[in-house]
């Protein structure tokens, strides 16, 4: 009987305390809420488009690039100048013809009297005899023996060129790299404002939650603070993320070698696997694949034959001359004369010229030996290191994914027990901040895999795109 009276006292108590609740309004905390501003934007550049008015892939960027970028203008001016260079040193090896004209007016002085055409009188005795005359001559004139020192010049020069051409090359594989990580940091940071403008939307739904549960009686005013906290604070991210994505697609458009202005738009695409097989054949195929080493080996080739033209420098030399000319008192001449002849130069004390450059030439062989080494060394480095980041970033694939879908179910846990009254507001709050880190590391290792993909095609001389 007394368990009844007290379950009849408990009701009336609940029933009274229903109706005071009803009849008196919670009170309302003062708040200001965070307007949610537009996204800046940038005006585009004067003139036409620089960049297709649709998402554009990875390879689309770096062909635009491969057309535009100025440091390609540069690599390929050297190779034009490398070929000059050539040209020049194959001249040695080649005829030379040589053609002159030329006026001469002779006078002499005599004593006595004179006459004759040309002769003017002097007081006081003497005459001058005047006799103008024209010359002209061609001259043909070719080297024939020099112990092999301009050839080696030639084939000095012709490494070189090798070496601005693979040069080219590898200014446009890293031109490549750096316009496709530009691009996969500017998709990156367009799925963080994703991921964030997702995060304000969630937390503005906290805020409803929170007011719902004060407005009912049983939710207290400082989760709506809290509640309207998180949601300035989610605006904050969201503004600091779509700067950070506009400040990544101006640094692509300038990577590009196009107007930082102009407006690009990336498409949500993966850099494509690249089948890994064991790191020591990845290694040995950089380093019979990449620019750079090729770059460094001619550039030993150059080296090696320039010491040979160094010692060279005081051997004899021989040349044929052939020569045709004439001379007369008008433009034609009235006599002709041929000449044919040869010509030994040879300096056998030269004051240490061939004995310096001798020695400058296999310093810079050595030099040479070196920098093709440290480039190998570098090489390796590059596929080890590409190789790591791409397996661990593989590896935090699946981690990620198991904290985004955890952290999706402690929110749905957390909003249900807030809602079902027995949790506290701030279980929420914890809980969405938690997936607004998944969401973010997910993010991040994605974009670090499509880097560490195309670190590794780099590493390896991957072939550069191509366009249609």
């Amino acid at each position: 009987m007394a368990c009844r009276v007290a379950l009849i006292l408990v009701a009336v108590l609940a029933s009274g305390a229903a109706a005071i609740g009803q009849q008196t309004p919670p009170v309302q905390p003062r708040i200001q809420e965070a307007p949610l501003p537009a996204p800046v934007e940038l005006p585009p550049p004067p003139g036409a488009n620089q960049a297709p008015d649709r998402p554009i892939t990875a390879n689309e960027a770096a062909l635009i690039a491969l057309r535009n970028q100025p440091d390609i203008t540069v690599a390929r001016a050297g190779i034009e100048a490398a070929r000059g260079r050539v040209q020049q040193s194959r001249s040695a090896l080649l005829p030379t013809v040589g053609a002159g004209l030329g006026y001469t007016r002779f006078e002499s002085l005599t004593g006595g009297s004179g006459g004759g055409g040309g002769t003017v009188g002097l007081p006081g005795g003497g005459s001058v005899v005047a006799s103008p005359g024209y010359q002209a001559s061609v001259n043909l004139r070719q080297l024939v023996f020099d112990f092999g020192r301009a050839r080696n010049q030639v084939r000095q020069a012709q490494a070189l060129e090798n070496a601005s051409t693979a040069n080219l090359t590898r200014a446009q594989a890293d031109l490549v790299q750096l316009v496709k990580q530009a691009f996969y940091t500017y998709v990156q940071n367009t799925r963080l404002v994703d991921v964030n403008e997702s995060n304000v939307r969630a937390q503005q739904a906290q805020v409803a939650l929170a007011q719902a549960r004060l407005n009912s009686g049983l939710g207290l005013p400082l989760d709506v603070v809290r509640a309207q906290t998180a949601v300035a604070q989610a605006i904050q991210a969201l503004q600091v993320a779509r700067n950070n994505a506009s400040i990544s697609r101006v640094n692509l458009a300038a990577t590009m070698g196009i107007d930082p202005r102009t407006p690009i738009r990336a498409a949500d695409a993966d850099e494509p696997a690249i089948p890994v097989t064991e790191v020591n054949a990845l290694v040995t195929t950089a380093l019979g694949q990449r620019p750079e080493v090729r770059q460094a080996k001619e550039t030993v080739r150059a080296a090696e034959l320039g010491l040979k033209v160094a010692r060279a420098t005081n051997v004899p030399s021989l040349s044929a001359n052939l020569g045709l000319g004439g001379r007369g008192n008008s433009l034609i001449p009235n006599s002709t004369f041929a000449s044919v002849g040869a010509n030994i130069a040879w300096n056998p004390f030269d004051s240490g010229l061939t004995a310096g450059r001798t020695r400058e030439a296999q310093a810079n062989l050595e030099a040479a030996r070196a920098d093709l080494r440290n480039v190998e060394l570098a090489v390796t480095s590059d596929v080890s290191q590409a190789y790591l980041n791409l397996k661990a970033a593989e590896q935090r694939v699946a981690t990620a994914d198991a904290e985004v879908a955890n952290a999706q179910e402690s929110v749905r846990l957390a909003q249900g027990r807030f809602g079902g009254g027995l949790g506290i507001f701030i279980e929420v709050i914890d809980a969405q901040n938690a997936l607004l880190t998944a969401r973010t590391n997910r993010v991040n290792t994605l974009s670090a895999i499509d880097q560490a993909r195309a670190a590794l095609a780099r590493a390896i001389a991957a072939p550069l795109p191509t366009g249609p």
